[in-house]
Order: C-alpha cells, then sequence, then structure tokens
C-alpha cells in the first residue's frame, strides 16, 4: 500500500502539488466514506430501522458533498495548468 503522505510536501514541484495530493486524499476518502455509508443505510432499512437509515443517507450525503469540494480543489489546479500552457 503506498501511502500518499510520502509525497505531499512542498518540496522541488512547489505547493500546488501538495495540495493536489492533499486533495486527492480527501477526495478519495470522502468517497470510500459515501460507499460504506450508503451501503450501511441500505442494511439498516432492510433491518427495518429507518431512524439508522436516515442518518447513514445523511452520513453519505455529507461526505459526498466533502468529495465535491474537494475535487473542486484538483479542477481550479487543472485550469490553472491549462491557463499557463495557453499563454
Amino acid at each position: 500500500m503506498v501511502s500518499l503522505d510520502d509525497f505531499i510536501d512542498d518540496g522541488d514541484e512547489g505547493p500546488d502539488v501538495a495540495a493536489d495530493f492533499a486533495a486527492l486524499k480527501g477526495c478519495l476518502k470522502a468517497l470510500a466514506d459515501a460507499i460504506a455509508s450508503t451501503n450501511l443505510a441500505v442494511i439498516n432499512s432492510a433491518q427495518g430501522d429507518a431512524a439508522a437509515a436516515t442518518q447513514r443517507v445523511q452520513a453519505s450525503v455529507a461526505a459526498l458533498k466533502r468529495f465535491h469540494e474537494a475535487m473542486q480543489v484538483l479542477e481550479a489546479g487543472t485550469e490553472d495548468a491549462e491557463a499557463e500552457e495557453e499563454e
């Protein structure tokens, strides 16, 4: 297993690379949380526990919001790189 922490530093590549790796790590964690919460919501629903299922759906939505925010950081980096290439 590779740890992204080894690559997150402001070394020679500059702070943008570190921000990209941190955002990628955040994306992956949020996506894993969303998937796990959705699976637990289905299990709770099948067991007839509507309150627990609702809580898990809310957790899944929150994780997807975190995923979206982290993706915006990655997309902003891509837009900056494209602007530099055009100049």
